[in-house]
This record gives structure tokens, C-alpha cells and sequence, in this order.
């Protein structure tokens, strides 16, 4: 499943070969590669944009970011349709969390300008890249969840955006240090 040697495992985890394993018990996976999401898609023909943003923040995971976005009034809590971890908070690197706004295909709260809440499906990674530079495997999950989105709602690589690229918009996000070339380059071959 994880393509880890059994040997592996067992080693890791101070285990002789073929000595039982029990139900329940937790294992160590030594050199495991996290498990893609299965991104749930709906047949629904407004969406035309993908907004990219940041956290702003070193630390995060949907749930946390969700409190704050109620605090500060959104009714549905987390304003994004997906989050893409960095590794903190027990979260994985490039851990792919989706939102109840997608799977309830509810407007976003992400982004007021030009319309984009109502027509703009809003992937926030944390971190800070006004300071950093997202994490590799951030950047393999946001381009595996753009293809996956690109392709299925025949959102063209031209209106995958910015946040401060939306007309109207007055922020930094996603970061000046956003690898936006990367990104352009990974949209070009599909």
C-alpha cells in the first residue's frame, strides 16, 4: 500500500520477522510517501476560476482556520474549498484538506473582488510566502489538484490566478515568493 518493504516495517518498529501483528496496534512506516486525496468532483458549471492563496501564517490546519474565519464573521467558517497543509499540527506535508464549502459546493469567502466567491474555487496552502517558499510537496498537491480541477471544469490555465492578480484586489497574496513560474509551467502541459 505505502510500497514499503515489509523488512522495513519491521525494523522500524523493533519487530522480529513474522512476529505477530495485532489488531489495533500502531506501526511506524519508514520512508512512506502520503497517500493522495480522491478529490470528490460535482457536475456544476460555475466554476471558471481557481484563486491561490496563503495562510499568511507559519502553522495551520482547516479546523483551526476555520474558527478563525468564524470569529471574523464568515457565517460557513473556512472561506476556502481547499487546504493544502505544510506538516504542522499533525497534519501531513502536502496533505490535501477539503472544505465543507466544496463538498457542499457553497460559495467561497476567499475573495470579494471581481466576483470570485461566486465563481472561483479558492485553494489556500499555509504558510507565509511573502517570507518562504511553499514546501515540495505542497507544490506536487496544488498542481495534482489544479490538473484534476483544470480538467473537469474546463477551467482554462488563464484563470487560475492570484489573489492580488484578481482585478480589484488589494493584497500580496498568495507571497511575492509564490513560485508562480513553477505553477505556469506545470499548467502549460495539460
Amino acid at each position: 500500500m505505502y510500497n514499503v518493504p515489509a523488512e522495513s516495517i519491521y525494523s522500524a518498529n523493533h519487530l522480529r520477522p513474522g512476529e505477530s501483528i495485532h489488531i489495533g496496534q500502531k506501526l511506524t512506516i519508514p520512508n512512506a510517501k502520503m497517500l493522495r486525496n480522491v478529490i470528490s468532483l460535482y457536475p456544476n458549471n460555475k466554476w471558471k476560476y481557481i484563486i491561490i492563496h496563503h495562510t499568511a501564517t507559519d502553522i495551520g490546519k482547516a479546523s483551526l482556520i476555520n474558527r478563525n474565519h468564524q470569529d471574523r464573521g464568515f457565517w460557513n467558517g473556512l472561506g476556502y474549498h481547499f487546504l493544502i497543509d505544510n506538516g504542522t499540527l499533525g497534519k501531513g506535508d502536502g496533505q490535501i484538506e477539503v472544505a465543507p464549502r466544496w463538498i457542499k459546493q457553497q460559495n467561497g469567502a476567499h475573495c470579494k473582488a471581481g466576483g470570485m466567491n461566486e465563481k472561483g474555487i479558492g485553494i489556500a496552502l499555509v504558510g507565509n510566502f511573502s517570507q518562504d517558499v511553499p514546501t515540495p510537496s505542497q507544490m506536487d498537491s496544488l498542481v495534482y489538484l489544479l490538473k484534476t480541477l483544470c480538467n473537469y471544469y474546463k477551467i482554462p490555465a488563464y484563470h487560475v490566478k492570484g489573489h492580488r492578480d484578481v482585478d480589484g484586489a488589494n493584497t500580496e497574496c498568495p507571497g511575492s515568493r509564490f513560485p508562480w513560474y513553477s505553477v505556469r509551467q506545470c499548467l502549460s502541459t495539460f
